[in-house]
């Protein structure tokens, strides 16, 4: 699709991590270009980006409108959207950090994908397989409150199940949802938060605003009750009306 020759490409966000809920159908691939080095001038990222977006408009093996978005160059088609972030390499290449641009911010930042990933495979054998199931919990029953909203975007939920402590989780996963939740809850909102790579505390203004974060942990406690009551009622049917209670239908 850019040419093996010039361009490193692969996925990165809750796909690659296998944290995505089942009906999202946007992809995040880094675009990283081989024999490039950061940092690059404000005119190579433009240029950088513009190439990309040609050879995208250009290729006969995708369909779709193609257009630049503020870190990526955006791919909306008929059955999948794509994200590709560009990016060339800081140091080494085969190690992160990739830098990425910011088109609004006009500024490099580091990325930690492959680092992200790597920590999410260890965090899930330590939990017995629990840790993504449990990531996927949390983003399904945020969506009932802040699907449209920036409150609570599914990347800093994902970072603050992530640290989590590993005793929290179970392999019985309403369980394994009240226990995570009910740590989350007991975090104050002054709380250093690390972004699942480890590279920055995401419970700051500038990223998860902590009054945000105090909203979502409003909504979610009353929600843990509901699921403990569920996992202690009598019969089915009012464990299934619990849940629904907690989960939206």
């Amino acid at each position: 699709m850019l040419g093996e020759e010039d361009y490193d490409t692969f996925l990165q966000g809750s796909y690659r991590n296998y944290t995505a809920l089942a009906h999202i159908n946007d992809v995040d691939i880094v675009a990283r270009r081989k024999m490039t080095n950061s940092p690059l001038s404000p005119s190579q990222w433009v240029s950088l980006f513009n190439s990309i977006a040609t050879r995208l408009q250009a290729s006969s093996r995708i369909s779709g409108a193609v257009s630049l978005g503020d870190k990526c160059v955006k791919l909306k088609g008929t059955s999948l959207n794509a994200d590709i972030v560009p990016a060339v390499a800081v140091g080494d290449f085969a190690k992160d950090p990739v830098a990425i641009w910011s088109r609004g911010k006009r500024s490099e930042r580091p990325n930690y994908p492959r680092t992200h990933y790597s920590n999410g495979v260890k965090k899930q054998a330590r939990t017995s397989d629990s840790y993504k199931p449990t990531v996927r919990l949390l983003k399904r029953w945020a969506q009932q409150y802040f699907e449209t909203s920036v409150t609570a975007p599914s990347f800093y939920i994902e970072c603050a199940v992530h640290q989590a402590a590993d005793s929290s989780f179970s392999e019985y996963l309403p369980l394994s949802f009240v226990r995570v939740g009910r740590e989350i809850c007991s975090w104050s909102r002054s709380k250093v938060l690390y972004s699942v790579a480890g590279d920055k505390d995401v419970l700051v203004p500038s990223e998860w605003h902590p009054e945000r974060f105090e909203i979502f942990k409003a909504k979610l406690r009353p929600d843990l009750s509901l699921v403990v009551q569920a996992m202690q009622a009598a019969t089915t049917g009012e464990a299934n009306r619990l849940w629904k209670l907690a989960f939206g239908n």
